[in-house]
């Protein structure tokens, strides 16, 4: 791996990554084939099932971001560009999505670290919620750098509304953002200040901060894919050795770990040929993250144990929505262009996803 580092380690964040990282555990990973195409992809998991959809809003859909007081009294605007993605809880927030000039994002938990803005009621009308930022983001803009430009210009996160089903608190989100170029962006918003990183990796995972991240990565720059020389021991005569690659790779579910494996997949694997071939290679990794019910438990909520609900990829140059579920393990894509001319939103039921259905 070429990487290099020159934030150092502090007991602080330490203490901080063991209190934060063990809820939703979502992972994503970005990826080059050798014609040029770039792939993205995630997992989603939950506590509870999150009545997800994929859905394909048109050009020129009216939005209007949410308001801390739970109305729609937020930033409003038009959609310039068709996109789709997976929503939650029939909003037309956005947990994933691509846009049709091939620009994704993607909302990802932040416990323990997002802390929004406090917006003066006067700019409350120019100000969109946590879970508004995506639908923005792709609506709006067609590249990392435009949206780059656009968050360090000055954005306004509202606090949004407080939701029964994450425990009576706002959601608390970062987002990963990839364009059909080749170029990652992190942003986050921290003590009510917004923060953007560049991303040379691709990989995204939940608290701490970004930048923690890539400075632990240091702890494991002596990872190599290779197998160890083989050993004949002594007594028994078998050779050791052998599937050795990537041996100390961390396998729990923390953050921390899954952000190292999921570099070390990406950076080891074999290149793929074809945006295809990065898709089929992107669904295996994240094959590795999936977490089956009853792995995580919530000692306080039994009933209440995170699993993967999906798992999603977009081919950013052929501008492909690829998906499967915890119930409907094969992939289903959507070919946005097809639909790019549609002037209506439309609905897949994601477990069995036969036809759309108009709103």
């Amino acid at each position: 791996m070429k990487i290099r580092f020159i934030i150092p380690l502090t007991l602080l964040f330490l203490t901080q990554v063991l209190f934060c990282s063990h809820v939703n555990a979502c992972t994503g990973i970005f990826l080059k084939a050798g014609d040029g195409a770039f792939v993205c992809a995630r997992t989603m998991e939950y506590s509870v099932d999150l009545e997800s959809q994929v859905i394909i809003f048109p050009r020129n859909y009216p939005f209007n971001a949410v308001s801390p007081d739970g109305g729609n009294k937020g930033l409003s605007w038009k959609t310039k560009y068709a996109m789709v993605g997976i929503n939650a809880l029939g909003k037309d927030a956005l947990a994933e999505g691509m846009n049709e000039k091939g620009l994704s994002v993607g909302l990802f938990y932040f416990t323990g670290y997002a802390g929004y803005m406090d917006v003066p009621a006067k700019k409350i009308g120019k100000s969109i919620s946590a879970t508004d930022v995506s639908a923005w983001l792709l609506s709006s803009f067609t590249t990392v750098d435009e949206v780059k430009k656009a968050v360090d210009s000055g954005i306004l996160i509202n606090k949004g509304i407080p939701l029964y089903i994450n425990g009576g608190i706002p959601f608390p989100l970062h987002y990963k953002v990839h364009d059909a170029q080749g170029k990652s962006l992190v942003i986050e918003c921290v003590g009510g200040k917004l923060y953007t990183y560049n991303n040379p990796l691709g990989v995204l995972t939940n608290s701490p901060t970004f930048d923690w991240h890539m400075t632990n990565l240091r702890n494991y720059v002596n990872l190599k894919p290779t197998n160890a020389s083989l050993v004949k021991m002594t007594g028994d005569g078998q050779n050791m050795g052998n599937s050795s690659g990537l041996m100390g790779l961390p396998g729990d579910f923390t953050a921390p770990s899954r952000f190292i494996r999921a570099v070390a997949y990406t950076q080891s694997m074999e290149p793929s040929l074809n945006a295809y071939e990065a898709v089929t290679q992107a669904f295996h990794i994240l094959n590795s993250f999936d977490i089956p019910k009853g792995v995580i438990r919530n000692a306080s909520l039994p009933r209440n144990n995170e699993y993967t609900l999906w798992t999603s990829a977009s081919d950013l140059k052929n501008k492909r929505f690829y998906f499967h579920t915890f119930y409907n393990r094969t992939p289903h894509v959507i070919d946005l262009m097809k639909y790019v001319n549609t002037n209506k939103v439309l609905t897949f039921p994601m477990d069995a996803p036969e036809e759309l259905v108009q709103n």
